[in-house]
């Protein structure tokens, strides 16, 4: 009789197991989806400051390397500001968390020139405010 009812209530358990795992992928995804649409909307916002700060900022000339200083600008902003982890950052910019942590640590350090962290002090105020009022990150 034990083994009956072991066989039983396998398939309600495996059909619950998978119900539960489901709906915990698809909420995952979702919440992939809002980090991934924020650290694009940090990225644009970052873009699009560069260009407006012009010469006040000194970002390399180099177009390869102007667009990952930028990239790594927005890695440390969505770090810092929307408090995301390393790895949600390196998830939705396909890269790796060491990548985002080296980039964090470049920006920090970069911090210590007076135009420099003004710039990165408005695009965090901008992408804080942006993103917050899109609804995308509500509890950054």
């Amino acid at each position: 009789m034990n083994e009956y009812k072991a066989e039983s209530t396998a398939p309600f358990q495996q059909a619950f197991v998978h119900q539960v795992a489901g709906a915990w992928s698809f909420e995952r995804a979702g919440q992939m989806a809002d980090i991934r649409t924020a650290c694009r909307i940090v990225l644009l916002i970052t873009r699009e400051m560069a260009q407006v700060a012009g010469d006040r900022v000194s970002l390399k000339a180099d177009r390869r390397r102007s667009v990952s200083h930028f990239r790594q600008i927005a890695m440390y902003v969505c770090h810092v500001t929307l408090q995301l982890s390393l790895s949600e950052i390196g998830a939705a910019f396909g890269r790796d968390r060491t990548t985002v942590a080296y980039s964090c640590r470049v920006i920090e350090d970069r911090r210590d020139d007076r135009a420099f962290d003004e710039f990165i002090a408005s695009v965090e105020r901008l992408a804080y405010s942006v993103v917050v009022a899109a609804g995308v990150r509500e509890n950054a």
